[in-house]
């Protein structure tokens, strides 16, 4: 087995704060027990998300714009394109090319690690943070994903759902973890109590049109209508905390529209990108995931878990594995608006009820720290980087010969 500690190449095809480029970030900022380089193609905000990690950040290659890869024939021929460079001035990097395994954080990354490894003895790790779903990915991704996982050497997911979903492109010989995404706790953190009546409801997720943020808000001035009084919740205020990363302004666009045609702009919050995500989620009553399509496990999931909060998630993909219906959240269907805006009503009504599901999860704690998340993946980076028997059984062989 090997002893030495691996050089790994973490790479990804974005700096903006995506959920995967958040929670490569956090799981660097731990202090890995492994050799860590992240490769970041170039941005106008410089090595962005990834800043913080200083010198332990290459920005090599060619822009990757955001967005599926190719709609029409042209853009996607591009994108290829873009990423045939990436790999390219990826294979000549110094520090690249010292690496033992190369870790992609996304879809478009794990084609660019691909195609970077290829005919080298570099250890291919592809991370699963969404489904291996074409009504998801598209085709072209999920099909250049499929041949990345066929000669990945170690897959990481961060659900049982994402790995089933992928589990029949897997080599039979491939390490296997299932780890959820470091969500920014570095201990068992101290648990804030509810307030006896609901005054804010949240939602953490970047601003998208399947994150659900427009389902939330016509189910919240629903259940939660103006001038009704308190008992009521019309003194209630929604807060979005995300921004519009990934080429998606026009969908905050849209959603402002949406906030003042239904007259309740004076009690939404769209706050932005928000870093510390901590005192946010301690102030709130309510805590709400709408993805309108099965997701992974949506951060924000773990985060409301992590954080005791009362919550409601839609009942597909990860979230299913972490959220029973009136144990440790409230399930409904998703894009079922009317649902949802009777689960939020349904909680503003009953004190009773949201302080049993806050007493539930704050004795289960489901959520690891990021540091037993790194111990996770420092396990399966050195289970792929050692030598299988048959290079055992040669080195050991040559060792004897010399």
């Amino acid at each position: 087995m090997m002893t030495t500690v691996p050089a790994v190449a973490h790479l990804d095809h974005s700096v903006e704060p995506g959920g995967g480029e958040l929670a490569l970030r956090r799981l660097l900022e731990t202090g890995p027990a492994w050799d860590a380089m992240t490769f970041v193609p170039p941005s106008s905000t410089g090595a962005g998300t990834y800043a913080s990690l200083g010198d332990a950040v290459r920005v090599v290659g060619v822009r990757q714009p955001a967005g599926v890869i190719g709609a029409s024939a042209g853009a996607r021929a591009l994108m290829l394109a873009r990423v045939a460079l990436q790999a390219a001035a990826l294979r000549v990097a110094p520090e690249f090319r010292r690496c033992d395994v190369v870790h992609t954080n996304t879809s478009r990354a794990a084609l660019i690690g691909l195609l970077a490894t290829v005919g080298s003895r570099k250890r291919l790790v592809v991370h699963l943070r969404d489904a291996v779903d074409e009504a998801a990915l598209g085709g072209l991704p999920a099909r250049a994903l499929r041949a990345a996982l066929s000669r990945a050497h170690g897959v990481i997911a961060n659900s049982d759902y994402t790995l089933e979903s992928a589990r029949r492109w897997i080599r039979p010989d491939a390490a296997v973890a299932v780890i959820p995404s470091p969500i920014g706790i570095d201990r068992r953190r101290p648990v804030a109590p509810l307030r006896p009546t609901v005054r804010t409801i949240g939602m953490l997720a970047r601003l998208a049109p399947w994150k659900g943020q427009a389902e939330l808000v016509r189910a919240f001035a629903a259940a939660c209508p103006a001038g009704t009084g308190s008992s009521s919740g019309g003194t209630v205020r929604l807060q979005l905390a995300g921004a519009a990363a990934f080429a998606e302004a026009g969908f905050e666009r849209e959603l402002r529209a949406l906030i003042d045609e239904l007259g309740i702009a004076d009690r939404v919050d769209l706050l932005g990108h928000v870093d510390d995500v901590w005192p946010l989620l301690d102030d709130w009553d309510v805590c709400v995931h709408a993805s309108t399509r099965a997701e992974p496990l949506g951060q924000n999931v773990l985060q409301y878990l992590a954080a005791a909060r009362p919550l409601v998630a839609t009942a597909a993909g990860g979230p299913l594995e972490l959220v029973d219906d009136g144990e440790t959240g409230l399930l409904v269907e998703p894009g079922d608006v009317g649902a949802l805006a009777a689960a939020l009503r349904r909680l503003v009504d009953e004190p009773g009820l949201r302080e049993q599901l806050h007493r539930t999860v704050a004795a289960w704690r489901p959520v690891p720290p990021d540091s037993a998340v790194a111990r996770a993946h420092a396990e399966l980076f050195a289970r792929v980087a050692a030598p299988s028997p048959a290079q055992a059984d040669v080195r050991a062989a040559r060792m004897a010969a010399s």
